[in-house]
């Protein structure tokens, strides 16, 4: 999936997230999973010349794109590190809010990188974290290609030990991790025309040889789906409810 082309449904619900949260200038910020810098950059401009943000991400590609990206904003308070979300590197309580959006969904042991970033921000911190629920999302008219889109996505999910419906059970982590009193919210991006509508097309174009190397579909019915779902996306009357994204946060 294109860390732009999400940017653009579930960026607007993350920007006012961190209003929610209360970020500020001067405030010390870490991302987990940063990869392209689009959040990353946007902190770093709002947290301003007396704060700072690090992005970690355990692909050098993006990496080097979210330097790229802070370089053509001309933003010196933001700085970009390969490592990973078990093991980031980084000097305990050293952060004033550590952040991730649809990192721990993917994560064989999403607890244990909770546990890092609640050890990585300072007694009255916060960590924020964003997850998805696949099992929530809404297309009306109703498709039989949305459905199949879906169960697909659940199947392969289970086949590879990832968690697509973390978000639903996330305010949970938070409490087995330790925190008190986690606070929730909604992050429900819906459409009814326009490109971001095409995301989840996009995103099972991206899957579908998975499907078809492990058997979960034929390349006959992933062509079938992929076709009829961008038949949803250019029609205008179909409206779009992107997959639910949980968000819960909490101090440390």
């Amino acid at each position: 999936m294109c860390s732009s082309d999400l940017h653009e449904v579930y960026g607007p619900g993350t920007e006012a997230l961190f209003g929610r949260v209360g970020l500020g200038g001067g405030w010390r910020a870490l991302e987990i999973g940063c990869g392209s810098g689009n959040i990353a950059c946007w902190v770093a401009e709002q947290v301003g010349p007396d704060g700072s943000v690090v992005g970690i991400d355990n692909s050098a590609e993006q990496i080097q794109q979210a330097k790229r990206q802070a370089e053509a904003r001309g933003l010196t308070n933001v700085e970009f590190q390969v490592t990973d979300a078990y093991s980031p590197r980084l000097p305990e309580g050293s952060f004033d809010i550590a952040y991730c959006r649809l990192v721990l969904m993917h994560l064989a042991e999403p607890r244990r990188a909770l546990e890092q970033m609640r050890r990585l921000v300072r007694p009255g911190g916060r960590v924020v974290c964003e997850e998805m629920d696949l099992g929530v999302w809404l297309c009306d008219p109703p498709s039989e290609a949305m459905n199949r889109f879906f169960e697909l996505n659940h199947a392969l999910g289970r086949k590879i030990g990832e968690h697509f419906r973390l978000g639903g059970s996330l305010h949970r982590l938070f409490r087995e991790t330790g925190f008190d009193s986690p606070q929730v919210h909604a992050n429900f991006a819906m459409a009814v025309r326009g490109e971001e509508k095409r995301l989840l097309v996009m995103t099972f174009d991206q899957f579908a040889p998975e499907l078809v190397r492990t058997g979960l579909a034929t390349q006959a019915e992933a062509d079938r789906v992929s076709t009829e779902m961008q038949e949803l996306a250019d029609d205008g009357t179909t409206l779009f409810a992107f997959p639910l994204v949980v968000q819960v946060w909490a101090e440390a």
